[in-house]
């Protein structure tokens, strides 16, 4: 699951073998433009569909054990203006 092998599809978490990434597909209309989903899964295995990026988060946190939250970012260090 390469981002190169498919257009529109954008890696938003790895962890160990485990990928969630989201995808913009055609609509069921034409004139609605593309839908934006979101997976789970493995590169070599069946991913999992979801319509929100919370489900694919949740299920992405019980396949991997990802933390809930993001660890904080570093402070940057403050320079006078």
């Amino acid at each position: 699951m390469d981002d190169a092998e498919v257009p529109g599809r954008k890696i938003l978490r790895q962890q160990g073998n485990v990928q969630m990434w989201q995808e913009n597909i055609d609509g069921p209309h034409r004139d609605t433009g593309p839908l934006l989903r979101y997976f789970v899964g493995s590169p070599d295995g069946k991913a999992t569909s979801f319509d929100t990026p919370g489900g694919a988060w949740e299920h992405f946190r019980r396949l991997t054990g990802a933390p809930a939250t993001r660890p904080p970012a570093p402070k940057r260090p403050h320079t006078e203006r």
